[in-house]
This record gives C-alpha cells, structure tokens and sequence, in this order.
C-alpha cells in the first residue's frame, strides 16, 4: 500500500496471490474515494475473508497517519 505522507490519502496497492479480486474491489473504492487511512481503519472487513488482509496492513502504518 502506498500513502501520502502528508494526507495520509491511499494513494495506491498491489496485491499478489490467490483469490485477490477480493481485495481489488475495497482498495479501488478507497483510492478513488481519496479515503485517508485513517478512516479505512474503521471500516471492518467481513469475517474470515482475504478482505482483512487490508486491515492488518492499515495497522501498520504510523500512528500520525491514523
């Protein structure tokens, strides 16, 4: 995933592997949305799916991000 540093907008994400598509759809609405990850970190994946993928990465960044 790629955010700017200033915005803390996602600006970008790849993914590689298995059953990715279901990752494309939530990432696609982020980026063109302009969502900050601060506000993704709120929006909960299902349960189990890959889209929780998405939110362990957002947990990642630095906390001046979220």
């Amino acid at each position: 995933m790629v955010v700017d540093a200033n915005t803390g907008v996602l600006l970008g994400a790849t993914f590689v592997g298995p059953d990715v598509v279901e990752l494309l759809h939530a990432v696609t609405v982020a980026i063109v949305g302009k969502l900050p990850v601060r506000v993704l970190c709120h929006a909960v994946p299902a349960y189990p799916t890959a889209s929780e993928v998405c939110l362990r990465l957002l947990e990642q960044f630095p906390e001046t991000l979220l």
